[in-house]
C-alpha cells in the first residue's frame, strides 16, 4: 500500500508539472501542490494510521488534481468555441491528457479499495452502483475539451475535415455540451460494465471453489446465504440499488437528444429574427441577397446540433441497453448462487 501511495503521488506530481507548463509558468510553482499533497496525505495517515484513511486522502488529492486538469483544458476549449481558435494550447496539453486518463483509472481503483468492508452486502451495492459522479463528470469535461482541441487541430491539418469540424466548433455551445454529457454517460456505463464483468469472474471462482474464504468481500456476500430469513430482503435491496444506479445514465440518455432539439429551436428562432429584420428594413433589392444569407445562416445551428445530438444518443442508448442487460444477467446469476447456497447450508 505504501508503494502504491508513492506511485500515486508521483502521478499527481506529473499532473502538477504539466499544468504549470501548460500555463508557461515557472516550474518552481509545481513544487507547491506536490508538497501540500504529501503533507496532507502523510498527516491523515499518521493521524489514524489506517489503510482506508490513506486511500480516502489519496482519492481527494486525485480529485483536486483532476479538477486542475479540467480547468486547464476548459480554458482553451472556451477559446475555440467563442473565439474560433485556441492559440498554442493544443500542443502543450497532449502529455497532460495522457496523465489525466491514468489519474482517472487510478482514482477508480482507489475508490473501490477504500469502500467499507464491514458490511459485505453494502459493499457489493456500492460496487455495482458505478463510479463517483464527480470523478466521471470532471473526466468527461477533460475528454470533451480534448475532443474539441483535437477537432481544431484536425481542421488545420486536413482541409477535407473542415465540414465535419465546423459542425462541432462553429455552432455555439450546444454541440460541446452534447459531447460533454455523452462522455459522462459513457464513462459511467463503462465503469458499471467493468464492475459487472469482475463480479462474473468472481462467481466463476465461487463455482469452482467449494470452500468459502474470509479474505474476500465477495466470499462474505456468499455467506449471506447462511441466514435464509433475511436473504429475500437483501436480494430486494441489491435489485433496488441496481435500479437506482441507472437514474443518472438514463437521464443523460434522455437529455442528449433534448439538447439537439433545444439547438433546433434556437437556430430557427435566430433565423426568424433575421428574416423579420429583413422584412422591416428599407434596403433595396441589391442588398437583399446578402442580408437573406446572413438571416438564414442560424439554420445551420438548428440542423447540425440535432444531427450531432441524435447520432450520439443512438450510440449512448445502445451502450446503456447492453450494460444494463449484462448487469441484470449478472445479478440474476448471483441471486441463483445465493439461493443455491441456502439449500446447501
Amino acid at each position: 500500500m505504501v508503494v502504491a501511495a508513492i506511485l500515486y503521488l508521483l502521478l499527481l506530481s506529473l499532473v502538477s508539472v504539466n499544468v504549470i507548463q501548460a500555463f508557461n509558468w515557472s516550474i518552481a510553482f509545481a513544487a507547491i501542490p506536490i508538497i501540500i499533497a504529501i503533507i496532507f496525505v502523510g498527516a491523515m495517515y499518521t493521524w489514524r494510521h489506517t489503510r482506508r484513511i490513506l486511500l480516502l486522502s489519496l482519492g481527494y488529492a486525485g480529485m483536486v488534481g483532476l479538477s486542475a486538469v479540467a480547468l486547464t483544458f476548459t480554458l482553451p476549449a472556451f477559446e475555440v468555441i467563442f473565439y474560433g481558435e485556441s492559440g498554442s494550447w493544443t500542443s502543450r496539453l497532449v502529455p497532460l491528457f495522457v496523465v489525466a486518463i491514468a489519474l482517472y483509472v487510478s482514482g477508480l481503483w482507489i475508490e473501490a479499495a477504500s469502500m467499507r468492508q464491514s458490511d459485505a452486502l453494502e459493499w457489493l451495492a456500492k460496487f455495482l452502483g458505478g463510479p463517483n459522479l464527480y470523478l466521471t463528470m470532471v473526466t468527461a469535461l477533460i475528454l470533451c475539451a480534448g475532443t474539441l482541441l483535437a477537432l481544431e487541430w484536425l481542421e488545420g491539418a486536413a482541409e477535407a475535415a473542415a465540414g465535419i469540424t465546423q459542425r462541432f466548433l462553429a455552432r455555439g455551445i450546444i454541440p460541446p455540451l452534447t459531447v460533454f454529457i455523452f462522455f459522462w454517460g459513457v464513462l459511467m456505463l463503462l465503469s458499471k460494465w467493468w464492475n459487472a464483468f469482475y463480479l462474473r469472474l468472481s462467481m466463476n471462482r465461487w463455482e469452482n471453489d467449494a470452500v468459502a474464504s474470509t479474505n474476500s468481500n465477495l466470499d462474505r456476500v456468499r455467506n449471506v446465504a447462511r441466514n435464509p430469513d433475511t436473504l429475500e430482503n437483501q436480494l430486494q435491496f441489491l435489485w433496488r440499488r441496481h435500479d437506482e444506479s441507472y437514474l443518472v445514465p438514463r437521464y443523460i440518455s434522455f437529455a442528449t437528444p433534448v439538447l439537439g432539439f433545444i439547438g433546433t429551436v434556437l437556430g430557427i428562432s435566430l433565423a426568424a429574427d433575421g428574416i423579420r429584420g429583413i422584412i422591416s428594413s428599407e434596403s433595396g433589392l441589391s442588398g437583399l441577397s446578402s442580408e437573406l444569407g446572413a438571416a438564414i445562416s442560424p439554420l445551420g445551428i438548428a440542423f447540425d446540433t440535432t444531427l450531432i445530438a441524435l447520432s450520439l444518443s443512438i450510440a449512448l442508448a445502445l451502450l446503456l441497453a447492453l450494460v444494463q442487460r449484462g448487469e441484470e444477467r449478472t445479478l440474476s446469476t448471483l441471486e441463483r448462487y445465493l439461493r443455491d447456497n441456502v439449500r446447501v447450508y
